[in-house]
């Protein structure tokens, strides 16, 4: 007999976990469903004001994710400083992170266990963070892009 490995970012998902996260989001957004819309079998984009996350589920992860800017600034080193400095003392469970040059807020947790109440304080805590991140970033390495 041989077992399959599977990755933790793998597309893979168990239906009953899907069905899951489907039930948190219908049961957050209720009359706002609008604001949420399942794109994949393991994907739901948020649609807030002025931007958008994803929740993504995997065979082992549910990954809040947005993107705050692509592209690194001209100062670098002083950009990863402070994005480690901000990793360490002014998020949640968020984390910055870079993937190609594109600099993502994200909160991987894994799937076991995972209740509404986390849920809701992960959706929370994107609204509060995301926005006040993203004008700290713009303003201080990427103010060309103010007019965006």
């Amino acid at each position: 007999m041989t077992l399959k490995k599977l990755s933790a970012y793998s597309e893979e998902t168990r239906k009953e976990i899907e069905d899951l996260i489907e039930n948190y989001v219908e049961k957050y957004f209720g009359e706002e469903k609008g604001r949420a819309v399942r794109i994949r079998h393991n994907i739901w984009t948020i649609k807030e004001d002025y931007y958008s996350f994803n929740i993504i589920i995997t065979s082992l992860l549910v990954i809040f994710d947005a993107v705050l800017f692509e592209g690194l600034p001209q100062e670098k080193y002083p950009f990863f400083q402070e994005l480690l400095s901000l990793n360490a003392h002014h998020v949640k469970s968020s984390k910055l992170c870079l993937v190609k040059d594109t600099l993502h807020l994200r909160i991987i947790r894994g799937v076991e266990g995972f209740d509404f109440s986390e849920f809701k304080e992960h959706i929370e805590e994107f609204r509060e963070i995301y926005p006040e991140i993203f004008e700290y970033l713009l303003e201080k390495y990427y103010p060309d892009d103010k007019a965006v």
